[in-house]
């Protein structure tokens, strides 16, 4: 499934996905417009694209599961935007334009169009390595700052203390959490969407093998996400989402463990 327009909407929702990692960094709250309005034109774009793709008698046919696909990425987008076309929290959209990004370059990689593979990954290895040990780096600083949470929050519950040393207010340990979130989660989505263009062009568009160790992160990708944007939308915090931090840094960690080990399995 190659055209230029859709190459196009895929390069238009690239732009979003950074236009709103940068607003996630808390970077300029006016930005979120901005990456709104070029989600809206990546979305029709897209539509073109879709239009020209079947009027043109392309391959693959309108009902063929790549099709099918291609058009549930565009309803997605356009249900968000005119869902949320009056509500002043759209950072889900954030959510949205790299899964974007992923199925349409999968979708144009798996065209049968012919890269030039090893001179691309030498270049996306290094960032999605350096982008996903930023992040992890964030997520960890996240993670002590909620266990502090949590310990700050039991030592209220008990009046003697527990004989633990002092520990700073339980507002302020929120904040250090999900500010040290916000920074890592734009370095992270990076990371995942890196490492799923390097797998399909590794694949040489007949599809990769999918690791676990990936869809472990795909998985920890959409856990720090939906915490960011209840905090956004609902200013939801406290000591249950305290715990679901912990929860994703070790699941982040045996991450990275398992990455470590199979690497050292192939050197022996």
């Amino acid at each position: 499934m190659y055209s230029i327009p859709l190459t196009v909407a895929l390069a238009m929702y690239g732009l979003s996905t950074v236009l709103y990692l940068l607003f996630f960094a808390g970077l300029s709250p006016g930005i979120r417009k901005w990456a709104r309005l070029s989600l809206w034109i990546a979305a029709i774009v897209h539509l073109a694209a879709i239009g020209y793709h079947h009027v043109s008698g392309l391959k693959p046919h309108i009902l063929a599961p790549q099709s099918l696909l291609n058009l549930a990425v565009f309803v997605t987008i356009v249900v968000f935007l005119v869902v949320t076309r009056k509500m002043k929290t759209t950072g889900i959209g954030g959510i949205l334009a790299p899964i974007a990004v992923v199925v349409l370059g999968t979708l144009i990689n798996n065209a049968g169009v012919q890269v030039a593979r090893v001179e691309f990954v030498s270049y996306v290895t290094p960032i999605h390595i350096a982008a996903s040990a930023v992040g992890f780096l964030f997520f960890g600083l996240a993670f002590c700052a909620a266990f502090l949470r949590i310990l700050a929050d039991m030592r209220l519950k008990d009046r003697g203390g527990m004989g633990w040393p002092r520990l700073p207010p339980i507002a302020k340990l929120d904040r250090y959490a999900y500010g040290a979130l916000r920074i890592g989660f734009p370095f992270y989505t990076i990371g995942i969407v890196l490492g799923a263009v390097w797998a399909f062009w590794k694949g040489g568009g007949g599809g990769p093998g999918v690791s676990t160790e990936y869809l472990m992160g795909v998985g920890v990708w959409g856990l720090y996400a939906t915490l960011i944007f209840l905090s956004a939308a609902t200013g939801w915090k406290g000591r249950r989402a305290a715990v679901l931090i912990i929860v994703g840094f070790l699941a982040t960690l045996s991450i990275v463990l398992m990455y470590m080990l199979r690497a050292l399995e192939r050197v022996a």
